[in-house]
């Protein structure tokens, strides 16, 4: 026997672990160590009823931790501060006793704290994932419930073991039947791009983002990083082309390199380069850039402004999980089809030194103009013996001439400013590109997942002929094959990326499905039911439903038979021996079994009834001789 009582305390404390689970990363440590006590301290006082607070501690303690987490409240950030509120009055409620009315308000509780995770985030993350939290909290707030009717008429009823088994079974009926209406109505339902939790919540979504800005040392800071930026659905590419562009950086300001509104110069992708097709999926952002595989030459997704130096910059806020498709092309130059400023871009920063303008100034002396001086400029750096490095980096006034004679290490910035403001004293026109580089390959998603400590910064030159080439100066650095090109490699095991795989789905079937997938899914659907015609299956196709049919038809029947109980079976195995030998109208299931034997006269048939209603009739099962007996009885029928 199993009290009821006890069943709802244990009920209780399972809704609050999983209200509590999806939303624990985002809380301080103090609410962490409120809800751990909240639900191991209830857990005791329930086992040994012994309750540390009663109704006037339980209540003030409730209206200083509403009053304390309210005022926390900002259109920045509603849904923390509330979600903290309510597990302290969850943990309040798990340490006190309990009546009916307590055990519904941790139902009540539980479940908004599970719908304020998913403004927080959606992601499926690393634990079960809110679905299932969601699916499991139905469950047992369901069975609460039906518990709780039973509860209110007697509080001390307990319940033998095989009723409880029936009470679980009917309790599953209806988080099925939720489930499906919430599937019907995910796909029915229009959508939109703008989920609701972005309106309730518009603060601490964008975490991740690049500078609009470059100066040395800024992106070493970000090398720690290693939240997800985002993911790339496409096929392996070779690693020199795993180039996202986002943003170019094309004048000097100070000791700095910013953006400004780029010289029209009509560019165009230069013939004779493979042709990609991919979707990114990136997080949310704090800055308004496009992700792009460098070079794009199409895009599709949120509304944006492109630029003739092939940024591409949205319209709107990209403070929400989006999608975008393009087709690209890896390796390719950019084309420049008119007369071009360059003047614009062989601008100088303002503090150069001696040691860095004597470089540039053998360089123009030794060779003349066009490849001959990227190759010095090549040679330079090699020569250079320069290491690619996080940490200890130059700090000094004059950070570039410190990083390229001095301590000769640097991070990607380094590499690039150097070089771009080297190639403009050579005479040669270059802008900083900044974006990603790298990437991990998930086989299990068919994606790369690129994190933010990938965010790297190469070059652009205009060459002679009117093309701006990509040059990453470093990959020059002495150690660039360990310390650049293995970025974000082979950082995940296998448990890992089959568990990021399923992230993935998450957020393209569910986070980012909205009325413009709901129209592509009906156009799918449409153009594949007109497709189907009168003789134009493939024979193989026959076949299948060949195969299908009696195997469908074979698992209802086993199914059903395995519903039945023992002695149902037993019984159904009776009347078909019996037809099989006395004829197919002779024991309908109106017969009845006593009366069909004397009808019969066969002494087999009176032994199985006697046995068989000795046990049925008495309403107890069949012990397990009997059940050999009564085989054994049809054997010879």
């Amino acid at each position: 026997m199993v009290r009821i009582k006890t069943l709802l305390n244990l009920l209780g404390s399972g809704v609050a672990v999983l209200a509590l689970a999806p939303v624990l990363p985002f809380l301080s440590p103090l609410v962490i160590g409120v809800a751990v006590v909240g639900v191991l301290g209830g857990l005791w006082c329930d086992r040994y009823g012994r309750y540390p607070l009663n109704t006037l501690t339980a209540t003030m303690v409730a209206v200083a931790g509403i009053a304390y987490y309210g005022i926390q409240v900002t259109r920045a950030d509603v849904a923390t501060p509330v979600a903290q509120a309510m597990i302290v009055l969850l943990a309040i409620r798990l340490l006190t006793p309990k009546e009916s009315r307590d055990y519904l308000q941790i139902f009540v509780l539980g479940l908004f704290i599970l719908a304020a995770s998913s403004l927080i985030s959606l992601d499926l993350g690393l634990g079960f994932g809110f679905l299932t939290y969601l699916v499991l909290m139905v469950f047992c707030v369901t069975l609460g419930l039906v518990l709780l009717t039973v509860f209110v008429t007697d509080k001390r009823l307990a319940l033998p073991r095989e009723d409880l088994y029936k009470l679980v079974k009917v309790s599953l009926i209806m988080p099925v039947v939720s489930l499906l209406l919430m599937l019907v109505f995910f796909f029915v339902l229009p959508r939109t791009r703008h989920p609701i939790w972005n309106f309730l919540n518009p603060g601490g979504t964008a975490n991740v983002g690049l500078a609009e800005s470059v100066q040395p040392g800024a992106y070493a800071q970000v090398s720690s990083n290693k939240r997800l930026a985002f993911r790339a659905e496409v096929g392996e590419i070779s690693q020199d082309n795993l180039y996202w562009r986002a943003l170019v950086l094309n004048q000097p300001e100070g000791s700095r390199w910013v953006r400004v509104q780029p010289p029209k110069e009509n560019s165009r992708i230069t013939e004779g380069n493979r042709t990609v097709k991919l979707t990114i999926y990136p997080k949310a952002r704090s800055d308004r850039y496009l992700i792009t595989l460098d070079r794009p030459s199409q895009l599709f997704g949120p509304r944006n402004v492109s630029n003739d130096d092939y940024v591409f910059v949205s319209r709107s806020a990209l403070d929400h999980p989006y999608r975008l498709e393009q087709v690209s092309h890896p390796g390719a130059d950019l084309k420049v089809q008119n007369r071009i400023d360059r003047g614009f871009y062989l601008t100088l920063p303002e503090q150069v030194s001696e040691r860095v303008r004597q470089v540039a100034a053998g360089i123009m002396a030794s060779t003349k103009k066009g490849q001959g001086r990227l190759d010095a400029l090549a040679d330079f750096f090699r020569n250079q013996q320069l290491s690619y490095a996080q940490d200890d980096l130059p700090e000094g006034p004059d950070p570039v001439d410190e990083f390229l004679f001095d301590k000769k290490r640097g991070y990607c910035e380094f590499f690039a400013s150097a070089y771009v403001t080297l190639a403009r004293l050579s005479g040669i026109p270059a802008r900083l590109v900044g974006g990603y580089y790298g990437g991990e390959y998930n086989p299990f998603g068919g994606y790369y997942l690129v994190t933010e400590d990938t965010a790297h910064v190469w070059v652009e030159v205009l060459t002679e002929d009117n093309r701006w080439v990509r040059i990453d100066p470093s990959q020059w650095a002495v150690n660039a094959g360990s310390a650049l090109n293995n970025r974000g490699m082979a950082s995940l095991g296998a448990m890992q990326r089959l568990i990021d795989s399923l992230n993935y789905r998450w957020v393209q079937t569910v986070l980012l499905f909205d009325f413009a997938r709901q129209v592509e899914i009906l156009n799918q659907t449409r153009e594949k039911l007109s497709g189907i015609r009168s003789g134009e299956l493939e024979v193989r196709q026959y076949l299948w439903v060949a195969w299908l049919l009696p195997g469908t038809i074979l698992v209802v029947l086993l199914r059903r038979r395995k519903r039945l109980s023992a002695e149902a079976r037993l019984l159904e195995d009776f009347r078909l021996r019996v037809r099989k030998r006395y004829g197919k109208d002779t024991a309908s299931p109106a017969s009845g079994l006593t009366e069909l034997g004397e009808r019969l006269d066969d002494d087999r048939c009176r032994a199985f009834a006697k046995v068989y209603q000795g046990a049925v009739f008495r309403d107890r099962p069949l012990s397990e001789t009997e059940r050999a007996y009564l085989k054994e009885l049809l054997k010879k029928i």
